[in-house]
């Protein structure tokens, strides 16, 4: 039984491992995102600009698309983001609850030794 107790204590573990690692991967997702609409931005800006000096100029309806395709670039990035965060939070809930089992079994299993141990 020592064994199997053993066994499960390292399920636990590896699971709270887990848990903790993507909770950590979870916390950077912000600073990631951030880091793109900043860089998309700043795209944004530098052929606006290139738009103020293309005023009336055959080249205007060309950074029009730019711009455009900017924004379209960035509410797709958005609509992505936002899907991959559900989705992240739905496999932190799932490693959660595999953690909570594997703690449970754990105890179960250890009472059962202690059981064992007072007969």
């Amino acid at each position: 039984m020592d064994k199997e107790l053993f066994g499960l204590r390292m399920k636990v573990e590896e699971t709270e491992e887990e848990l903790n690692e993507l909770k950590k991967s979870v916390g950077e997702i912000p600073f990631a995102y951030e880091a793109c609409q900043k860089a998309i931005n700043q795209q944004k800006e530098i052929w606006e600009r290139v738009l103020h000096f293309s005023k009336g100029t055959d080249s205007e309806r060309q950074v029009y698309q730019k711009l455009e395709a900017l924004e379209d670039k960035q509410r797709k990035f958005t609509r992505a983001f936002s899907m991959a965060d559900e989705e992240i939070e739905k496999e932190l809930a799932d490693r959660k609850a595999r953690y909570e089992r594997a703690e449970q079994l754990f105890e179960k299993g250890r009472r059962e030794v202690l059981d064992e141990n007072n007969v």
